[in-house]
């Protein structure tokens, strides 16, 4: 059930409880035995699957609204009606905004995977249920489909092409998101003895980072535009004691300028590009954390740490982090 749907069912659950719940002069309840018995079952259904959805995320809260819920059944009185209204607003709040993040994320495999609506929420389901084989399976399906329709309407293998950031994706779609750098190409772009970078071209990229990422259907390449970036990078690669640990760990790498212009370009001259060095699977760990929660909202310092744009800036070695 979506958290929406779940929503519903406790606002409809209360509001039977209410009419259910009023008195005669005398202290009878006046509602039908079976309205009762419907707004009593209602309220429990939602109780149970309400702590069961807040367990991982917010489990103190889930807790409480169980304990207040159960002791409403029992021992009925004024304070007791009012902490179980709060903690039931207060719950119903948490589902709204789960909710929420759940259409983000939906929308996110929609526009990136090619899912329709349907496989989104299957996707969202499993994900709560730990069936990772299934979330991985219904992936590659989507993948294959997207990738049959475009050979079928190009007659170009997309296997074949590597979609490069700023052209065939945008910027504004990987802002603050994070990949997995496979490979350097340096576009011919050399550093001299002084540490000084020369371009094959003022007109081209320093370079590229082929990259891959849960958010995408494919490998890409990230151009790297500013020097500071180009030098981030081949100091890893040009480094031996780096490019060994790269090998045993993976290179993760997010676009995140100081100030974001429309499009996703950045509105400042400082670089634009953030390096960590994390142990293999923190990507995938990282994506898949609380129903895919980085998907909407990427939280790139958990894994790059405070972002530095002047002074000592450098490659990241974060061998535990926390996400």
């Amino acid at each position: 059930m979506k958290s929406k749907t779940l929503v519903i069912l406790g606002i409809g659950a209360y509001i039977l409880s209410v009419l259910s719940s009023a008195e005669d002069l005398a202290g009878n309840y006046t509602a039908p035995t079976a309205l009762i018995a419907v707004s009593a079952i209602a309220m429990l259904a939602f109780t149970i699957m309400a702590t069961v959805r807040l367990w991982k995320t917010q489990k103190v809260t889930a807790i409480l609204f169980l304990a207040s819920s159960l002791i409403t059944l029992v021992y009925i009185s004024a304070p007791v009606k009012i902490i179980n209204f709060l903690l039931f607003i207060w719950v119903v709040s948490l589902l709204w905004a789960m909710a929420k993040q759940e259409n983000k994320v939906i929308d996110t495999l929609k526009n990136s995977y090619g899912l329709t609506p349907e496989e989104s929420t299957t996707i969202l389901e499993e994900k709560r249920k730990g069936n990772e084989k299934s979330v991985e399976k219904i992936l590659a399906t989507a993948q294959e489909r997207a990738k049959l329709k475009y050979k079928e309407a190009t007659g170009i293998d997309a296997k074949d092409i590597v979609p490069e950031i700023g052209k065939e994706v945008s910027w504004a779609d990987i802002v603050n998101h994070a990949f997995r750098v496979l490979d350097f190409d340096r576009n011919n772009t050399m550093v001299d003895e002084n540490n000084q970078v020369k371009a094959k071209s003022s007109f081209k990229p320093y370079g590229y980072l082929l990259a891959t990422s849960p958010i995408l259907n494919n490998k890409v390449k990230i151009p790297i535009i500013h020097r500071d970036d180009f030098l981030l990078a081949a100091s890893v690669f040009d480094e031996p004691k780096l490019a060994a640990l790269v090998v045993d760990e993976e290179l993760l790498v997010t676009y995140s300028p100081k100030h974001l212009l429309p499009k996703g370009l950045s509105g400042s001259p400082h670089h634009v590009l953030h390096y960590a060095i994390v142990p293999i699977g923190t990507l995938d760990s990282y994506y898949s954390v609380d129903n895919d929660k980085h998907m909407a909202k990427p939280e790139p310092q958990k894994l790059f740490g405070p972002f530095v744009y002047q002074g000592e800036i450098k490659v990241l070695i974060k061998l535990e982090p926390k996400l």
